[in-house]
């Protein structure tokens, strides 16, 4: 039997040899995708109850047992979007990363925001496709409020990761969030909004919204499917938003995290006013964004200002109740004027500005080229994220307190250690049956059984189809349960 000392050094040069993994090498593994896992539910900007889901990408043949956690957030204006939309940045960038050994989660969170009162000219058929109706806000806080909601669900669905991290083979420590467009503002929120006096005033209780105009469309994606609602007056209360961190999963973990990569999002002003940068966990930062921008400014404006004005083909302006914010380059300005700025890299794209003097030819411009509000050259933009993200990924020394239950915490005996046929825990709780559960590195469960102990003995038996590796085993009896490591070598 190899005694604890030398079980230990097992342990420790196991952990050597799978940090020894780079995260930057695309193509490394194939993954699969648990689709549709509910991290939670919470109340939308009408008062509906929604589920909130998150699609796991996870990398087949890595066994690292502490893996970064990649968590990934659509854009859509706080809209639309969903976490599995294959034409989005976002899906491309979790299958990039799942291949490079990351575990990455897409997330949906809630969606929507009140209308405008009256709309003159409303942009509608033949003019615009009919979900435009939907763009003309009830006033400038709509969108922060929208922003607020979304990173509240974000955090929640962190702290939902890192509480199974050993079922997922994660670093709780290892933690990034990125996203594009509203994804972006949300990701850069979950990054920075983490103080209560960091709140807008705008998230608390506030005026009703106003009766939405008929002309309009309160259409909002729902669980991956757009739904029109019916807005009746009850549902034009704006309640207090709730805490900067949000209530769900309050489960003992944080939502903090490592890196934030913002693809042409940015932050409202109260990011600067309320100086959401101060914070001794504050993340490193990527920033990327093309300059002439359409949607999103690169600098400082409100959304949408450039289509809004220049190319609505007669209809209403939608942006004047959108907010100011802040795009990726007055961001990186604001940084390097900072006596202690976060560290941060910038990756931008330059493009010829819009000139409103030619704004026929320069609107039928931005349609051919998406407005330049997308992630160009995704492959390349891959990998200056990963490289960027890289010294923290491959940190070996992040996850010694944290990830997986430490097997001695708890007084389990495991041996022999590397096992062949079976393995044998031991612990004086371990009486009756005892349900067993192997799992390997990549989350996958390899086998399981319920067994007898025999005076705090349990044996578990593998079979001839558990191929070599480091893997968990669960275990629960009626009244206790834990986790520990188990390598098989044969």
């Amino acid at each position: 039997m190899i005694d604890r000392s030398v079980l230990i050094l097992l342990l420790l040069w196991s952990c050597t040899l799978v940090h020894g993994q780079d995260h930057i090498t695309p193509g490394q593994f194939s993954f699969h995708v648990d689709s549709s896992l509910v991290y939670g539910t919470s109340t939308d900007y009408l008062g509906n109850n929604v589920d909130l889901a998150l699609d796991l990408y996870k990398p087949v043949g890595n066994t690292d047992d502490e893996r970064p956690l990649l968590v990934l957030v659509h854009g859509g204006a706080w809209l639309a979007g969903c976490k599995n939309d294959v034409n989005s940045g976002v899906v491309a960038l979790a299958r990039e990363f799942a291949e490079r050994g990351y575990v990455v989660a897409c997330v949906n969170y809630r969606l929507g925001w009140h209308k405008a009162a009256y709309v003159p000219t409303p942009a509608g058929p033949p003019v615009w496709p009919q979900p435009y109706l939907g763009f003309y806000a009830a006033d400038t806080l709509e969108m922060v409020r929208a922003l607020y909601r979304a990173q509240q669900d974000v955090k929640g669905a962190i702290r939902w990761l890192k509480a199974r991290s050993a079922q997922d083979s994660t670093c709780a420590e290892k933690v990034f969030v990125g996203g594009e467009s509203a994804g972006g503002f949300n990701a850069m929120a979950v990054g920075f909004l983490d103080r209560p006096e960091e709140k807008p005033a705008s998230c608390g209780t506030i005026a009703d919204a106003p009766v939405p105009g008929s002309n309009l469309l309160n259409q909002t994606g729902y669980g991956c499917e757009v739904q029109t609602w019916t807005v009746t007056e009850a549902m034009l209360q704006r309640p207090d938003l709730g805490p900067v961190d949000g209530t769900l999963n309050l489960n003992g973990m944080d939502a903090r995290v490592q890196g934030v990569v913002d693809l042409f999002g940015g932050v409202p002003t109260d990011a600067f006013a309320l100086d959401w940068w101060q914070g001794v966990d504050t993340p490193a930062v990527y920033l990327y964004h093309q300059s002439c921008d359409g949607v999103v400014p690169f600098n400082t404006g409100r959304p949408f200002r450039t289509l809004s004005t220049y190319c609505n083909l007669g209809a209403t302006p939608w942006h004047p109740t959108y907010p100011i914010i802040h795009g990726s380059n007055a961001i990186a300005n604001a940084f390097q004027g900072m006596a202690d700025p976060p560290n941060y890299i910038t990756d931008f794209t330059n493009c010829p500005s819009f000139n409103g003097d030619l704004a026929l030819f320069e609107c039928l411009r931005y349609g051919d080229n998406g407005s330049y509000h997308y992630l160009a050259d995704a492959l390349q933009r891959a990998a200056n994220i990963a490289a960027f993200l890289e010294p923290l990924a491959s940190d070996p020394s992040a996850c010694l307190e944290t990830g997986i239950v430490d097997p001695f915490s708890i007084e389990v005996l495991v041996f022999p250690q590397p096992a062949e046929n079976r393995i044998q825990l031991r612990h004086p709780a371990l009486r009756g049956s005892v349900w067993m559960q192997l799992i390997a590195m990549d989350g996958r469960i390899a086998e399981e059984a319920t067994n007898m102990a025999t005076y705090g003995t349990v044996v578990f038996n593998f079979s001839n189809g558990v191929p070599n590796g480091s893997y968990l085993m669960r275990y629960a009896t009626g009244t206790d349960h834990g986790m520990v490591r188990v390598v098989v070598s044969r």
